[in-house]
C-alpha cells in the first residue's frame, strides 16, 4: 500500500491522460475536455492527480471561479473542488483522502484558507469522506451541469 503512488498538479498537455477516469461517453469527454482546457488556459482551474505506474488513477479539479453558485469561490480565499474521482480498483485505500490533503496543503501555500465541495445528499460514502476532511458547513444548494445533472449540497471547510 502506498508504494509508488505520487501526488501532483498536472499541466494542460497531460489532460488527455485523465480520460480513463471519465465515466461518460466519448462525445461527453470531448465536450468536457473542451471546457476544462479552456478553464486551464484562463487559469481558472488546476487539476491534482494520483499517479501510479505512469497512469493517473485519481483526480480532483480545483476551480478558482464560481460557475454555479456564488458561494463556491472567493478570489484568493476560497477554492471549489470538483471532479473528485479514483479508479474503481484503487478505491477504499485512502488514496483519495491523501489526494485531497495534498491539494489543500498546496492551495494553503498559495494563500487559500477556505474550500468548498458539492455532494449529492444521498451519497453517504462521499459525505463521510468529506466530513472527515472537515467539509462540514453547508453554504448553499445547487443543481449540477450536463456532466452531473443532480441536486447537490455545497459544503465548506475552513
Amino acid at each position: 500500500m502506498g508504494k509508488h503512488f505520487s501526488y501532483r498538479k498536472i499541466t494542460s498537455d497531460e489532460f488527455f491522460k485523465l480520460k480513463p477516469l471519465f465515466p461518460d461517453t466519448e462525445e461527453m469527454w470531448q465536450k468536457y475536455s473542451a471546457i476544462r482546457l479552456k478553464q486551464f488556459e484562463e487559469k481558472e482551474t488546476d487539476i491534482y492527480v494520483i499517479e501510479h505506474g505512469g497512469e493517473f488513477i485519481g483526480e480532483v479539479s480545483v476551480n478558482y471561479s464560481s460557475h454555479t453558485l456564488p458561494a463556491e469561490t472567493v478570489p484568493n480565499v476560497r477554492a471549489y473542488f470538483e471532479a473528485f474521482r479514483v479508479s474503481d480498483k484503487h478505491q477504499n485505500k485512502g488514496l483519495g483522502q491523501k489526494l485531497m490533503g495534498f491539494a489543500i496543503e498546496d492551495l494553503k501555500k498559495k494563500g487559500y484558507s477556505e474550500f468548498t465541495i458539492g455532494v449529492e445528499e444521498d451519497n453517504e460514502v462521499a459525505k463521510h469522506i468529506y466530513f472527515k476532511l472537515g467539509f462540514t458547513e453547508v453554504v448553499g444548494y445547487g443543481h449540477g451541469n450536463e456532466f452531473d445533472p443532480c441536486d447537490y449540497t455545497l459544503y465548506l471547510k475552513k
